[in-house]
């Protein structure tokens, strides 16, 4: 049963595959909940190929010269794209969603069949070519106008009107956007349309042009209309301030609002307006508060017994009357009782723990948007609910603390219902080993997608087999190979694989300032970039645990035997340039842990400033390894092997005097003996990094990371302090023994180059950190300072700018 591989402890595990504009009903209850999976589908998600074939049959169309008046083809084509399924009854659309669910658990069973030791077989009932069941589609009590939300879009009509107000037809790639009004479509409620319609009249009245394109200008953007059962409706206007003054803003405001209270906009009838100066494609409260310009702050909604606020940014499912039944189904498949605890993962606004607080012990909620946070705890507290706790920020950060604090033995049920873009793979691993949690329902709104990673992750990853090949080196060729056939299928589906993008955000610094900035990324370019960091991490491996031995190996004979035919001479450079390039990695992965949440860019004279240090470092290094061994000869072993097994000791010294437990997330599948063979590869990896140059990373083996992310300026100073001691001393022992090394040389000039070089590589590294550091201005300290304590017995100065905490406090108090 797919079970068994979820977690490793083993819970009931169901996969409830649904939309937020799903259609359920919980009241078909089947036999042997707690033994199955459960299916439902949504209006248009589970629709792929349909959705492809509409996509396919718009690009073949060219884009016309004059698109026209709108008309009856227009209406429909947008009827294809946004409800694929609306020219076939209701029944037929039941039965084309349960045979794209089918497909979709059959390529999922198909996968983990591929994988060695997963079994896949169960004594339950079993639908008819599946490993398990798969229950019928639970049709939703509402047809037609379900939608509680609805976000228009402003741009070009058919007319070619840029202040039409609907939804979009074509690609930006292909040029042939054009926006259509969507008052036809079957899911669309009239009172959004009416609001539409009334926004594209004020549009159409105001003198301001409105922002189709961020570079080419523009002021009006987007409207969401949210409504609730009561019919109370609350708008919000996204607006692009440009360049405009305070004063000039205001009145835009007092114009929109005065249209939508006395003006002929009244007739919508409004409870609450908002207004949002936004100049990202997304801003959330935090980073661009909503405005109210007149009514309630918020509207409410009645669910299960419970009244829900919602909020301008908070996430409520669309189908309120759908959203009941899926609820309802939830608890059932949940089985709490009094002596569980509610594990809400992705809360969003709570509903599905304060539902299901009367029939649990406790409920704990973890959601990123503090809003919806906030409305939780609100309706939690006029519900008269007491027995709840929301906890906001990245459920991969809270998780793992919360499930380590709940381990006394009570039992856990998990609820995740993530958004498209599927769970953090922390998040994953921590579910998979906390052993309290015994049932996990998974609610999905995309399952052909993310959820199948989230459900398939890390079983395929550090087979015996990949381990081995990229031991032997061909694992970083392996990798490149599979990122280039995912980017030739790209390339050949067009750059686009499926119409899913996700919006991810970082923090950018520029010109000294903490800016946000986002962009969308589509699941192919996901999917390719992992590759591509596989690649990398491969090439680590194939660096220092291949090309340093290879490299060293090859110097040496060339020592010995004083010629270098071509074919060496290649294979020096190629293992030069594979050594170098995996330190450079090691630099630029240690910036990405230490600082996660900025979008870090290297320029050219970084990477080259970068390139510089560890080619002297590394060159350097090998070549006084190489002369010192072939000076002693076997003598030289006992000095090398203890300078190795101090750098592989030391990490589990500090584990072992930490008096810390062993991480048990480092593999959902091993046993303690299997982590444990996992630390040992890890911590010899990192010896041999350390062995032959600075890793920029120290392990910390009592993280669930593996890594310390506090290494500061002291430790590096030590590191390089002792490995200059080293060498000089390795050096000297070659100069006044190693009399039969090199005998057409002076032993003298050669030792006094490689101790310069080898100082000149320090003097590079020195010049990254103080002027090159992509995140320097974070920095609490820089080397001018820690030279200053040094040279005069002082402590280091801070630095004015940073005399606040920054974002990351140990990124604050560490020099990378």
């Amino acid at each position: 049963m797919l079970n068994s591989c979820c977690v490793r402890h083993r819970p009931e595990c169901f996969l409830y595959m649904s939309s937020f504009n799903s259609y359920h009903n919980p009241e078909r209850k089947p036999p042997g909940w707690s033994q199955l999976f459960l299916g439902s589908a949504c209006k248009g998600n589970f629709t792929h190929m349909i959705a492809k074939k509409c996509q396919r049959r718009q690009k073949s169309q060219k884009k016309p010269r004059h698109l026209g008046p709108l008309d009856d083809s227009w209406q429909e084509r947008l009827a294809d794209v946004v409800t694929p399924l609306w020219r076939l009854s209701y029944e037929e659309q039941l039965k084309v969603k349960f045979e794209a669910q089918k497909k979709i658990l059959q390529r999922l069973e198909s996968y983990l069949q591929m994988l060695n030791g997963v079994n896949v077989t169960t004594a339950a009932p079993r639908s008819e070519g599946l490993c398990c069941f798969l229950h019928p589609i639970i049709p939703s009590p509402v047809i037609n106008g379900y939608r509680n939300k609805s976000t228009f879009s402003v741009n070009r009509g058919p007319d070619g009107n840029p202040k039409t107000v609907g939804y979009y037809l074509g690609t930006w790639r292909d040029r042939n956007m054009v926006c259509v009004r969507s008052n036809h479509l079957k899911n669309i409620p009239k009172k959004h349309s009416q609001v539409a319609q009334h926004y594209e009249v004020f549009l159409r009245q105001s003198p301001l042009e409105p922002c189709l394109l961020f570079p080419e200008g523009g002021y009006w953007r987007e409207l969401i209309a949210h409504t609730n059962s009561q019919g109370h409706t609350m708008a919000i206007i996204t607006f692009h301030p440009q360049e405009l003054r305070q004063e000039e803003l205001c009145v835009e405001k007092e114009t929109v609002k005065k249209f939508f209270t006395r003006g002929s906009g009244a007739v919508c009838d409004l409870t609450s307006l908002y207004f949002q100066e936004s100049a990202m494609t997304r801003c959330s409260h935090q980073q661009s508060p909503y405005q109210l310009l007149f009514g309630e702050p918020h509207i409410f909604e009645d669910l299960l017994g419970l009244k829900i606020r919602i909020s301008p940014d908070a996430f409520f499912q669309v189908n309120t009357a759908g959203a009941e039944m899926l609820y309802r189904t939830v608890g059932e498949l949940s089985g709490v009782n009094s002596n569980t605890i509610l594990l809400d993962i992705c809360c969003v606004t709570g509903v599905i723990g304060l539902s299901l607080a009367q029939y649990t012990s406790q409920v704990l909620g973890i959601e990123l948007m503090e809003q919806a946070v906030e409305d939780a705890r609100w309706t939690a507290a006029f519900n008269g609910i007491t027995n709840c706790a929301f906890h906001t920020g990245r459920a991969e950060k809270i998780l793992p603390q919360l499930l380590k604090s709940k381990e006394d033995g009570q039992l856990i049920v998990a609820v995740v219902n993530p958004a498209r873009a599927g769970l953090h793979y922390q998040v994953v691993q921590a579910i998979r080993n906390c052993g309290a949690i015994r049932i996990l329902v998974f609610v999905s709104c995309k399952p052909h997608g993310e959820t199948t990673r989230n459900i398939t992750e890390d079983l395929a990853k550090d087979k015996p087999l990949s381990l081995f090949m990229h031991l032997i080196l061909l694992g970083p060729v392996i990798r490149c190979l599979e990122a280039m056939i995912k980017y030739l299928t790209l390339w050949k589906k067009g750059g686009q694989e499926e119409p899913y993008v996700s919006l991810t955000r970082k923090k950018m610094l520029i010109n000294g300032e903490e800016v946000l900035i986002e962009w969308e990324v589509g699941h192919s370019i996901r999917t390719l970039a992992m590759h591509r960091s596989a690649y990398k991490r491969m090439s680590q491996i194939q660096a220092f645990l291949g090309s340093v031995p290879q490299l060293t190996c090859q110097l040496y004979v060339t020592l010995i035997s004083a010629e270098v035919p071509l074919d060496r001479a290649v294979l020096i450079v190629f293992s030069l340039i594979s050594v170098t390039y995996g330190a450079t990695l090691c630099n630029m992965l240690a910036i990405q842990i230490k600082y996660d949440e900025y979008k870090i860019r290297l320029g050219p004279l970084e990477v080259l400033c970068i390139t510089i240090w560890r080619t002297l470092e590394i060159t350097c290094r090998l070549m006084i390894l190489v002369l010192f061994s072939a000076t002693l000869k076997l003598k030289a072993v006992p000095f090398l092997l203890l300078n190795f097994l101090i750098i592989l000791f030391e990490p589990w010294v500090k584990f072992w005097r930490s008096g810390a437990h062993m991480p048990s997330n480092i593999e959902k599948n091993f046993s303690r003996l299997g982590t444990l063979v996992v630390l040992i590869s890890v911590t010899v990896l990192y010896a041999g990094i350390n062995f032959s140059c600075w890793s920029a990373l120290q392990l910390k083996l009592a993280d669930s990371d593996l890594v310390e992310k506090g290494q500061n300026w002291g430790h590096m100073g030590l590191h390089y302090s002792v490995r200059l001691l080293e060498n000089v001393i390795m050096v000297l022992v070659f100069k006044f023994f190693g009399v039969k090394v090199l005998l057409n040389y002076c032993h003298s000039l050669i030792a006094l180059q490689l101790i310069i070089a080898y100082l000149i590589s320090i003097g590079f590294m020195l010049l990254f950190f103080q002027y090159l550091h992509p995140l320097r201005s974070l920095f609490t300290h820089n080397v001018v300072d820690y030279l200053h304590c040094v040279c005069c017995h002082q402590h280091p100065r801070g630095r004015v700018e940073n005399s606040e905490p920054s974002v990351d406090a140990e990124a604050g108090q560490s020099i990378v």
